[in-house]
């Protein structure tokens, strides 16, 4: 699998940098799984999403970017000599080839109990996905689709982000922002 390769790599990488320290015992690394990888959606570089917006506009995103590394665990700081634990961080973006329309990310951290999963919309914010949540049936572009997350931010602003719809199979199959716009999965 293309994320656990990656993510092997940047352990590496870490593992190298901590080894300068010689009074430091190895960190313990907790790693993302398949099974946590499945919520990055956007596995396969070919992958192509098409979206439709507010005036019937066809917008294609491309899987733009796999990036994944550690970070100091819990309890552990940046500003810490040594590091007994490193949880790991893996992020999935899609971009409108066009460049008009958000880039949009889904990631996961991955923690020795935990699992957050996260979405993200460029220049907006980073909304945490509870999985445990109850999801909904949902309709969107004339195709049902079942296990939908719904997050509904609190957004003042006129660009703000009104409604996430997205699924662990599909990704993100509506978002709708607080001026009407929207992009639904085509």
């Amino acid at each position: 699998m293309k994320v656990k390769s990656l993510t092997l790599g940047s352990l590496l990488v870490c593992s190298l940098f901590l080894s300068s320290c010689e009074d430091c015992d190895s960190p313990t690394v907790t790693e993302v799984t398949e099974a946590d990888a499945e919520w990055l959606v956007y596995e396969d570089p070919k992958d192509t999403i098409r979206f439709v917006d507010e005036q019937a506009n066809v917008i294609k995103y491309i899987r733009t970017s796999v990036r994944g590394g550690n970070v100091p665990g819990k309890d552990t700081s940046i500003d810490d000599e040594c590091y007994k634990n490193l949880d790991t961080q893996v992020t999935v973006t899609i971009e409108d080839v066009k460049r008009k329309s958000p880039g949009l990310a889904t990631y996961v951290l991955k923690r020795p109990d935990d699992l957050s999963i996260g979405l993200a919309v460029e220049n907006r914010k980073t909304y945490d996905l509870d999985e445990t949540k109850p999801t909904i049936e949902a309709e969107v572009n004339g195709k049902v689709y079942q296990n939908v997350f719904e997050l509904t931010p609190a957004a003042t602003n006129p660009t703000d982000v009104k409604r996430i719809l997205f699924t662990k199979a599909e990704g993100f199959i509506r978002i709708e922002f607080n001026d009407n716009k929207f992009l639904d999965r085509q």
